[in-house]
């Protein structure tokens, strides 16, 4: 009987140093192109955007996606975009078009580093999505793509965390 009551009394204590959570219930889309409407759910996500949007991408070249950011910052909504910079420089590239709009972009890559391969979005710091789509019309319209829009503020915390390193890491474009 000693022993049960021992048992009890160091279980009910261990639960109160250590409270047993529940675990937290993402809410997850998963969505392939082509033909899956990835393209229109990042303008619609893009649309419904209020404070931030703060984006690591290899690169942009989708003139909608480029139009649907420069109408969010004219709507007030800060954005901050890390890209390659090899991408950033190719002829397709939406960049300087983003910097000619007032929106600030930093770089990351090079010969020395490697290359900026992230795809990640997140929203008012609440939403992200990432996965292998590029902001582009082959993207959406040919390649074989994923995305998942997550909906989870400890992962989405972590996105945060790696945007934020990756923003005090290298330069603006001029």
């Amino acid at each position: 009987m000693k022993n049960i009551v021992f048992i009890v009394v160091l279980s009910l204590w261990i639960f109160q140093i250590f409270p047993q959570t529940s675990p937290a219930i993402a809410e997850i889309e998963t969505l392939f192109s082509p033909g899956a409407g990835i393209h229109e759910s990042i303008l619609k996500e893009m649309e419904s955007t209020a404070s931030t949007l703060d984006l690591a991408i290899h690169g942009i070249t989708s003139l909608d996606m480029a139009e649907a950011l420069v109408k969010a910052k004219q709507r007030g909504v800060k954005v901050r975009i890390v890209a390659d910079s090899k991408q950033a420089k190719i002829k397709t590239s939406q960049i300087n078009t983003l910097i000619h709009q007032g929106i600030t972009v930093k770089v990351l890559g090079g010969k020395e580093k490697g290359v900026m391969n992230h795809r990640f979005a997140i929203f008012d710091g609440k939403r992200v999505l990432t996965g292998s789509f590029d902001w582009s019309e082959a993207s959406a319209k040919w390649n074989y793509e994923n995305l998942l829009m997550i909906h989870e503020s400890e992962t989405v915390a972590n996105f945060q965390r790696e945007f934020e390193r990756l923003w005090r890491e290298k330069r603006v474009i001029k």
